[in-house]
């Protein structure tokens, strides 16, 4: 995957351009009309741990890149 392309993907959830996603970010973006309650706050909250490695509770671009690598190779 580019790099370029990941990014635009990240700053689509980084509703605040602060250089990280947090818990709220994703569920904003995942209760438009389209996709509301298609994943509940619980399985985001779960997944948006597994992926922020450090802890901080948010997750970072390299976070996201390492997300996203583990993704293509499952699919791959």
């Amino acid at each position: 995957m580019r790099e370029e392309y990941l990014r635009t993907a990240f700053n689509m959830f980084d509703i605040d351009n602060s250089g990280k996603i947090d818990n709220d970010e994703v569920i904003a973006l995942l209760q438009g009309d389209d996709l509301m309650n298609l994943v509940s706050k619980e399985a985001i909250k779960a997944a948006m741990a597994e992926i922020d490695k450090n802890g901080d509770g948010e997750i970072d671009f390299s976070e996201f890149m390492q997300m996203m690598q583990k993704a293509t190779e499952r699919d791959g």
